[in-house]
């Protein structure tokens, strides 16, 4: 096999693709933590709102909190959760060749997951991020394609003794 045909192999394999939504994901985290703290205060205006999501307080699940400190906490949580999705499919690559078929049903439940993250983005937030969902939904519902219409390879027996 030429090693142009080797390598173009590599590039569309489960592992690989997986791997490269995971860089997705964590470029997609790298940008949400970028625009921290979540707010431009450029204008009068949007310095007045912030101010006032910062001093307004409300009882929230028996809490006193701010609308601030919720939308900062989940500006927060939403890239740890990035990241951690990130972490859990490179890692999850590793099982593609063990466990095709229980891969593959993982990556179609998050390719379903960026769906509706695209979607989400493109109706309340940016261009990019649903660029960055549609993409990654793109990719995993591949792998999802490959690794559940993959040969089942039966596993050795032990041997007898």
């Amino acid at each position: 096999m030429p090693n142009n045909e080797r390598r173009s192999g590599f590039l569309t394999s489960p592992v690989a693709l997986m791997r490269l939504s995971a860089l997705l994901f964590a470029f997609l985290m790298l940008g949400h933590m970028s625009a921290y703290p979540w707010s431009s205060a450029r204008s009068l205006p949007e310095a007045r709102l912030v101010e006032s999501m910062k001093s307004i307080d409300f009882n929230f699940m028996g809490e006193r909190s701010a609308y601030w400190s919720l939308y900062f906490g989940w500006g927060l949580l939403v890239g740890v959760l990035l990241l951690t999705m990130a972490v859990a499919l490179w890692l999850l690559s590793d099982l593609a060749d063990l466990a095709p078929r229980r891969v593959g049903v993982l990556a179609a439940v998050v390719a379903a997951t960026c769906a509706t993250g695209a979607y989400l983005s493109f109706r309340f937030f940016y261009v990019p991020p649903f660029l960055a969902f549609a993409a990654n939904g793109v990719i995993l519902l591949t792998v999802a394609a490959r690794l559940l219409t993959a040969p089942v390879v039966a596993a050795a027996e032990p041997a007898k003794s």
